[in-house]
This record gives structure tokens, sequence and C-alpha cells, in this order.
């Protein structure tokens, strides 16, 4: 599975320029349905080769990214922190992680999943039947 098989993945792409990889941007929030569309936004960029003046590496295309996932069937999440960086965003088919006693939904091979690596706070995996993708350029601070 890429980016170019979820509604809206593709203007995402074009917006970076690559396949993100959300290496330590931060989720802003999370809100979970038991009905309808649940969201995850997370705020992302590119990393570029430049090193700016102050030292660090220069981010450029940034974004507050949402993720709208329909019909999950499962989630396991650990960590939550008034900031909450992931090491990685991981979008792919779901794969079998022993839990299936815990799904509400029934499997099958077209399920999504997100997997948030750790690095300081919130991360795990949220499996769905659908998840689309939207985004607003800019920091959070800009909007």
């Amino acid at each position: 599975m890429n980016y170019s098989d979820v509604i809206g993945g593709d203007e995402l792409l074009r917006w970076f320029g690559e396949v993100p990889t959300f290496h330590d941007s931060e989720i802003l929030s999370l809100s979970l349905h038991r009905t309808g569309a649940s969201e995850l936004k997370v705020h992302g960029w590119i990393m570029t080769n430049e090193v700016g003046p102050d030292g660090h590496i220069v981010l450029d295309k940034h974004a507050v990214v949402t993720f709208s996932l329909e019909g999950i069937m499962d989630l396991q999440l650990d960590g939550f922190s008034g900031q909450n960086v992931i090491a990685g965003l991981v979008l792919q088919r779901a794969t079998d992680r022993g839990r299936s006693s815990y799904f509400s939904l029934q499997e099958d091979g077209t399920d999504v999943e997100i997997e948030l690596t750790p690095c300081y706070g919130l991360d795990g995996f949220i499996r769905a039947k659908k998840v689309a993708i939207s985004f607003i350029p800019g920091r959070p601070a800009d909007m």
C-alpha cells in the first residue's frame, strides 16, 4: 500500500514532493469516535539537506496533516504527553498482530493500519477499514 492508494494521498505527495516519513513530527490531536470518522492530526514537514545559521537542519513544506479513519476495528496506543513526537508514521495494509479477538469488525485484506513509531509521548497503531488524508499547508501556529 502507498499514499496513492488513499483518498487525498496524491495531493499530499505533490505537496511534500516525496513520500513523507513524519520523522520527528508531532501529533497534535487524536479524536476517536465509535461511529463516523475519527481523526489523527500530525504536524509534518520535509527535512532538507540544508543547515540553517542556528546549526539546525532546515525544515520545509510544513503542513497539518489529517488522517480521517472510518471503521476503526483495533488500536493499541501507549504514552501521552504535553508534546507527542513520533519517530515516524507508517501507512500500510494491516498486519497480523495476533489481536483478532479484539476486532470489532470482520477483518479482510483491505484493512489499513497507521503505525506511530515511538519517540516521545504517544505511539502505537490504529487499524481501520478506511483512511482518507487532507492537509493544510503551514505550521500549526500559522493557523
